[in-house]
């Protein structure tokens, strides 16, 4: 028996540390489950799809972004800030916000976000503009952006301009403001643009500002090419064009236009000058737009090639409504056969009634509705 005991004895004093980790082990696991199934424990992916409002695929994702997530507490906070008087925002500006910026829910209330609400604040931004701002560039609410709200104030003038433009292009926050706007601004001004210029030019073209100052180098280029003076209203729009225009995509459009219009590469040419805009034509629509107007309205090539900007009207809404009017009026009688047609398209619509449709209601009762209904496309002109 003693002997079975010193055999048995160091078997036993060698497996208790095995054994004694494998109970660790075991206690670990349990504890673990227990804290999880406490009811102030919350995982952060169920968190995100119960209080913020998340789906459950868009909270798998985003809880990758919380690693270090070990309780609700702090998240709680960022959202009574977001959600209580100081902000105001909604369950679904939340659901935005946090699925854009799911970090915003580490954030410290009083070092970050409160002082990011002051800086709008100070900047002119109304609780209600800075919501607006919030679901335009939901990280911004977190980045220290101070410098770059005070430039573009200047720029602008107005949290409004700023806010509509930044819908299209929130890179106006995240753009590095010396090598990259500030940069651009200035290849633009050398060109004889002027502040004035640059700032109507980013309300059409956001991107412009904030693209790789190459990017607008070469733009500056294509534009050139056009034959466009500098200095001049036409250039400034010339050069909004060709910045959605590739060298390949604006050369196939001049060879579309020769070909359809039957014409030299010079004429072309010269009706781009005219109105750089009318490269933003897709071919479907310059031939539509040139069928009417040579089959139906009646004019030539020529007459088009100096009125560019007749080929930008929409044909549904403008070209063939008011083509009809005109057609019932000279049947009338009421205008000269030989009334242009360009006239009376190029008004605003306020002044087309005014001038086609309202003095003539006695004679034709049903014009104006005619009319109406030929904008929707209810009756074929």
């Amino acid at each position: 028996m003693l002997r079975l005991q010193k055999h048995l004895l160091p078997l036993h004093r060698s497996a208790y540390p095995i054994v004694h980790l494998s109970l660790q082990r075991a206690l670990l696991s349990i504890a673990a489950a227990a804290a999880s199934s406490s009811p102030g424990h919350i995982s952060a992916e169920d968190y995100l799809v119960t209080t913020c409002g998340l789906t459950r695929e868009d909270a798998a994702k985003t809880a990758k972004y919380l690693p270090h997530w070990k309780s609700p507490a702090k998240a709680d906070a960022v959202l009574d800030f977001l959600t209580g008087p100081a902000l105001g925002l909604s369950k679904a500006e939340i659901a935005l916000l946090v699925t854009k910026d799911p970090r915003i829910l580490s954030s410290s209330v009083d070092k970050t976000l409160r002082a990011r609400l002051e800086g709008f604040r100070r900047h002119g931004f109304s609780t209600a503009q800075i919501r607006s701002f919030v679901r335009g560039a939901p990280f911004a609410l977190r980045a220290n952006i101070d410098e770059k709200l005070s430039f573009w104030m200047s720029f602008m003038g107005s949290p409004d301009k700023f806010l509509r433009i930044i819908k299209r292009n929130y890179y106006l926050v995240s753009s590095d403001l010396d090598k990259v706007v500030k940069t651009n601004i200035r290849l633009l001004q050398e060109r004889g643009l002027s502040i004035q210029d640059i700032d109507n030019m980013c309300v059409a073209n956001p991107r412009l500002l904030t693209s790789n100052p190459d990017t607008t180098r070469a733009i500056l280029v294509r534009a050139g090419e056009l034959g466009i003076p500098q200095n001049t209203n036409m250039f400034m729009q010339a050069v909004s064009t060709v910045a959605g225009l590739g060298p390949e995509t604006i050369a196939s459009k001049l060879k579309m236009m020769c070909k359809m219009l039957g014409c030299s590469n010079s004429e072309v040419a010269t009706m781009v000058q005219t109105n750089p805009q009318v490269l933003r034509c897709s071919k479907e629509k310059f031939q539509r737009v040139y069928e009417f107007l040579t089959k139906v309205v009646g004019v030539d090539a020529k007459y088009i090639m100096g009125r560019p900007t007749i080929l930008m009207y929409s044909l549904e809404r403008r070209l063939a409504p008011r083509n009809y009017v005109m057609k019932v009026l000279q049947e009338k009688g009421l205008i000269r056969k030989d009334a242009s047609f360009y006239s009376m398209l190029t008004v605003t619509e306020k002044l087309f009634c005014s001038r086609y449709i309202h003095p003539h209601k006695d004679v034709l009762p049903d014009l104006a509705n005619a009319y109406s209904s030929a904008c929707k496309g209810e009756i074929t002109t």
